[in-house]
């Protein structure tokens, strides 16, 4: 995403569909939340709305943001975007103008049965472009909400972005790449590019297709190092999709396609349909670490792609001489991540095979297992033991399934239950310790499960230092309307 970055800049090619910064404390990230995790003190010089793709300019020091802003306040910034409609504009070049802004258009060629246009608004005022578009009588392909034909996405691009720079003086100019979507507006392929342009080498599992936020409502495609992974969450939505298959192979080359049958009613296990089988167990990459997956494995691959940041976060962190604890380890993807950042690990799980799988993610990463402890049996009654030994740990990690059974009988159900898990693993975090709660129950909504950790911390007479709220990573989107289903707080105690 990255078109040019220096000591005072930092200047990314924004997919559509991620907005600028999050809207609420409770909603996925921005893509100003997401850089400044990864670069403190980004400053947002301007905005682009969710929908619209390209050139996006950050500040990361007092100086670009002062030199910045007089530019645009000023409108000495040459932006110029690129529009699809499917009306063609009666006027060669003009210029549109309401009361407070204006935006020069140019019909560049038709385009298909649509036609081409470049923006250059003189003004800086919120959904400018489209509303000057709509109202010359050429609304923007996907615009629905100013007449515009529906289609996979907005078909509205910053393409370049002029501008002094802050230290050297020079005219700097920024282009992003015209989005395929452009040439072939189509779902897969807006799908697909949003993907490219968010991940890298390092990073081949992700989820290529979620439901109707990418057009497919009651289709999931995960892909996992070129081996797709299509889950049916209905079987009206298999039969409405019947070119699908052929239309992945088409554009994503995959390896094998797998198909699942994922229901309320039913859940079937992978079957390949094309290609050629991937092995029980592969390696697949997140963030330049090796995980071991399969697709006959039962109901899951021996990952879950929604925490990668979450996993992020531990990776990224100086853990050298620290220790985590990870509850319901199911295969250790959080234990790696932290014994990769330096700490002293232990795994707690129902299973000796997830944890044998574990122990696997752990040599694929060149790590030593015996170093690390992997502990079969209930959570439940490990953290009384620790508890009770007086065991803490700098980090205790909770991400329970949303409903389980132990072999003891114990049931578990996330809204019902996780105060009381909460208030035992607070007694083994560390002073100054870290505690991730994570569940992905739908109807356990974001404020109630913040409250629950909130009471369990006052019930054990914890202080909670700072709270920050995770969700679902960039490629797990959500469609208009509806909240995210993961949710995720990391609690820093005193």
């Amino acid at each position: 995403m990255v078109l040019h970055e220096d000591e005072h800049l930092l200047v990314v090619n924004k997919p559509s569909g991620i907005n600028t910064h999050k809207p609420d404390r409770f909603a996925p990230d921005g893509i100003h939340e997401w850089f400044s995790k990864r670069h403190p003190r980004l400053s947002i010089l301007h905005r682009l709305d969710k929908e619209t793709s390209g050139v996006l300019l950050f500040g990361k020091t007092q100086r670009a943001n002062q030199s910045l802003a007089r530019q645009f306040e000023s409108h000495t910034i040459r932006k110029e975007y690129l529009l699809l409609t499917a009306t063609r504009p009666t006027r060669g070049r003009f210029r549109a103008r309401t009361a407070d802004a204006i935006t020069e258009f140019e019909l560049l060629q038709p385009h298909g049965r649509l036609f081409l246009v470049a923006a250059r608004p003189v003004t800086g005022k919120t959904h400018q472009i489209r509303r000057h578009a709509a109202e010359s009588g050429f609304p923007i392909l996907g615009d629905t909400k100013y007449g515009g034909e529906p289609a996979p996405r907005l078909m509205l691009h910053a393409h370049a972005v002029a501008f002094e720079h802050p230290q050297a003086g020079e005219t700097l100019r920024l282009v992003a790449p015209v989005p395929e979507a452009f040439d072939e507006t189509d779902a897969l392929v807006a799908a697909k590019e949003f993907r490219d342009t968010i991940f890298d080498e390092s990073t081949d599992a992700f989820r290529l297709i979620s439901s109707a936020a990418d057009g497919f409502p009651g289709v999931i495609v995960d892909c996992y190092a070129g081996n797709l992974l299509i889950q049916w969450q209905t079987e009206a939505a298999k039969l409405s999709n019947p070119a699908l298959i052929d239309r992945l192979r088409e554009r994503c080359a995959p390896r094998a396609i797998y198909e699942q049958l994922v229901t309320r009613q039913k859940r079937t296990t992978a079957a390949c349909g094309c290609g050629t089988p991937a092995a029980p167990r592969f390696a697949v990459r997140e963030y330049g670490l090796t995980f071991l997956v399969g697709f006959d494995e039962g109901l899951s691959t021996g990952i879950f792609l929604d925490q990668r940041e979450n996993r992020w976060r531990v990776l990224t962190s100086n853990l050298t001489g620290k220790t985590l604890l990870n509850c319901f380890a199911y295969t250790c993807a959080f234990s790696v991540a932290a014994a990769k950042a330096g700490a002293t690990t232990a795994s707690i799980d129902l299973s000796k095979n997830y944890l044998a799988w574990g122990q696997g993610n752990f040599h694929a990463n060149g790590l030593d297992a015996t170093s690390h402890g992997f502990l079969v049996g209930d959570v439940f009654e490990w953290l009384k033991r620790f508890e009770k030994r007086r065991q803490q740990w700098d980090i205790v990690v909770l991400d329970p399934p949303t409903f389980s059974t132990t072999r003891k009988g114990r049931a578990f159900q996330a809204a019902r239950d996780y105060q009381g898990l909460e208030e035992l693993a607070l007694g083994v975090v560390a002073p100054g310790g870290l505690l991730l709660c994570s569940t992905n129950q739908r109807t356990f909504v974001a404020e109630d499960f913040e409250a629950t950790l909130y009471a369990a911390a006052k019930r054990r007479g914890r202080v909670i230092a700072s709270l920050e709220f995770e969700t679902v990573p960039f490629d797990f989107r959500v469609a208009e309307g509806e909240r995210p289903y993961l949710k995720a707080l990391w609690a820093r105690l005193e």
